[in-house]
């Protein structure tokens, strides 16, 4: 007998599977560079602000007759010339998030297998992409299924890296405090948190649930995701302190030995193989639903536009989170409270019960990602 709920898990699993990404291994160094206190108020704030876009992208998914991806609903709801904007801040996007999980996923793949097999580093990240990228192939279908399997153990080890790291922590790391740096979390927040894309593919999977089950899914997600950001960032930063490194576990293994190192990139594999997957999965549907491309050529452009950036050298990976959270998630943040709130005073919602957000948070959050945006791309040019 099949549990009733089943889709429920399946749907949370795809979205803690689809945010929680290379972006987690980013947070403990830019905590530790802003310090932890200002970093988890960051985090908690942002955190927040997310979970509202999500409610609202979800309320939009729901509403909205058809089956549509992110760059359709903009389409939709604001305007045909807006398709474009999204497509490109979606497409460069989730291109650089994986371009991201290659340089990460070559590091952990290197470190884990080397040993024995031997070997570049480079290697082992075109090994990562064109494994990723044959599950890429196999659509919604395969990864629905796998998904809560993953995450089940990347929850796991999670937990267990976190419990084995606590009793190593020293408090005074928390205690230190760099406004200079108040806005280094920013973009790695965004690019570890937002996943606002993944909300179409939940609608299909919930299947004739989603309006009322998609609220709960995005809740609980949420809560579970920064619940773990929150602590490993802690953990991680408690135990290696202005010595924490860009991918959080160079430190950690020094300090905790060689098996805790076997675990930390096993748990790394799992999440880049995760994340990776699901977020291409995204691209390859927009490009098919969307612009209605064949499935063979929509993969192509997916896979291997990562590659060619990797093979151009671009592959500085704080560098790469940061701008990709920073300008592309705060783009796509703003075309959806233009999105939602376009619906909210239009027909759809005349007819139908729909989320209520105040007019006024729409404009907060616009603002917000707006001088984000501009931020960022400031940081970029002075540099």
């Amino acid at each position: 007998m099949v549990h009733p709920n089943v889709n429920f898990l399946r749907a949370v699993g795809m979205m803690i599977g689809a945010i929680i990404g290379v972006g987690v291994f980013g947070l403990p160094y830019a905590f530790a560079q802003s310090g932890v206190g200002l970093g988890l108020l960051e985090l908690l704030v942002l955190g927040g602000f997310l979970l509202i876009l999500q409610l609202m992208l979800g309320e939009v998914s729901v509403q909205t007759p058809g089956k549509h991806r992110l760059v359709s609903l903009v389409e939709i709801h604001v305007g045909r010339p807006w398709k474009w904007v999204a497509l490109m801040a979606m497409g460069l996007g989730i291109w650089g998030a994986m371009l991201a999980y290659m340089v990460v996923g070559g590091e952990f793949l290197f470190l884990l297998l080397s040993p024995v097999f031997g070997g570049a580093q480079f290697v082992y990240s075109y090994i990562v992409a064109f494994f990723v990228c044959l599950m890429i192939y196999g659509g919604l279908r395969f990864a629905s299924r796998i998904e809560i399997v993953v995450v089940a153990v990347l929850l796991f080890l999670f937990l267990f890296i976190i419990l084995m790291s606590v009793p190593h922590v020293d408090v005074s790391h928390y205690f230190s405090v760099d406004f200079s740096k108040a806005f280094l979390p920013y973009g790695v927040i965004l690019f570890s948190a937002a996943g606002v894309g993944i909300i179409p593919e939940i609608k299909d999977v919930l299947g004739k649930k989603h309006k009322r089950e998609m609220a709960p899914v995005l809740i609980t997600g949420m809560t579970i995701i920064l619940s773990l950001y929150a602590l490993f960032a802690m953990v991680v930063v408690g135990v290696t302190g202005p010595g924490t490194t860009q991918t959080a576990f160079e430190g950690l293994i020094g300090v905790l030995g060689g098996s805790f190192g076997v675990l930390a990139t096993l748990l790394g594999a799992v999440t880049i193989i995760s994340i990776y997957m699901v977020l291409g999965i995204e691209l390859l549907n927009t490009f098919k639903f969307d612009f209605t491309m064949p499935h063979k050529v929509a993969w192509a452009l997916v896979c291997f536009v990562p590659i060619l950036l990797y093979t151009a050298g671009v592959r500085e990976f704080i560098s790469i989170i940061g701008f990709v959270g920073g300008v592309f998630g705060g783009m796509l943040s703003i075309l959806i409270a233009l999105s939602y709130w376009n619906m909210r005073r239009g027909p759809l919602c005349r007819k139908h019960h729909c989320i209520n957000f105040p007019e006024p948070l729409t404009w907060v959050l616009i603002l917000l990602f707006s001088t984000g945006v501009i931020l960022q791309l400031a940081r970029v040019l002075i540099k």
